[in-house]
């Protein structure tokens, strides 16, 4: 026995259950969404370029301090604006993330399911804590240009930004696998019944079909069929 409105499964007639039969979700749009996705995995890729390119001419540089050359002037040049491109990658991840977080939130609730556990991801933690050790390396050693210093900060931001770049991916790859799912689910590929917990949400505006008991009680159904069948002989 099936219920007849949303078609879950029914152990006896009149069962209660949450019928989930209601208008699906609306057509969220997916395109800024996407970019917002790619601009994060490119300035994360940019920031740990920067990241290397920061530790090898300042090396290099440290090197050269001690020896100095014509070249010490375009190895400091590119230091510097090395540093500068890590300052403002780390600005842009923080505004991308914002709004790529926000996104995901918004893709989650509309297919029924919260947007924090998309959108706060393992990738953003690891990050935080590898932004904060290499300034505590910084912080902490006696010479800020030494090659260890300088490629364990690179190590460290690197770690980073592999991690933040596979925590998008993985909630990118979570939220289009819970779209796919709604969208089976609105195509009839089978039925949301209860205990499911990817379907769209109850409309919150009640319509006349919810006062029609004939429609989600078997009991009334039947009731109202030999009510016909009796008018009729």
């Amino acid at each position: 026995m099936h219920c007849t409105k949303c078609g879950a499964e029914l152990e006896y007639p009149g069962q209660g259950h949450m019928c989930r039969s209601s208008a699906p979700p609306p057509t969220v749009r997916t395109e800024g969404w996407n970019i917002a996705t790619w601009f994060v995995i490119g300035i994360a890729i940019l920031y740990a370029l920067a990241a290397i390119a920061v530790a090898v001419l300042g090396s290099i540089l440290g090197d050269r301090g001690r020896q100095p050359s014509s070249s010490s002037t375009g190895a400091a040049l590119g230091y510097l604006l090395a540093n500068l491109t890590v300052i403002a990658a780390i600005i842009g991840l923080v505004i991308s993330g914002l709004i790529w977080g926000r996104g995901t939130r918004q893709l989650a609730e509309a297919h029924g399911s919260p947007g924090r556990p998309y959108s706060r991801h393992w990738g953003i933690r690891v990050f935080s804590a590898c932004l904060f050790l290499s300034a505590a390396v910084a912080w902490l050693a006696a010479d800020r240009t030494a090659p260890a210093v300088l490629f364990g900060q690179a190590a460290l931001r690197t770690l980073g930004a592999a991690a933040l770049i596979g925590g998008v991916l993985h909630s990118r790859a979570r939220v289009l696998r819970l779209i796919a799912d709604v969208d089976r689910i609105v195509a009839g590929h089978y039925s949301p019944v209860a205990g499911q917990d990817r379907a769209w949400p109850l409309s919150p505006t009640p319509t006349s079909e919810d006062w029609n008991a004939g429609q989600w009680d078997p009991d009334v159904l039947r009731d109202i069929e030999a009510r016909r069948h009796r008018d009729r002989t």
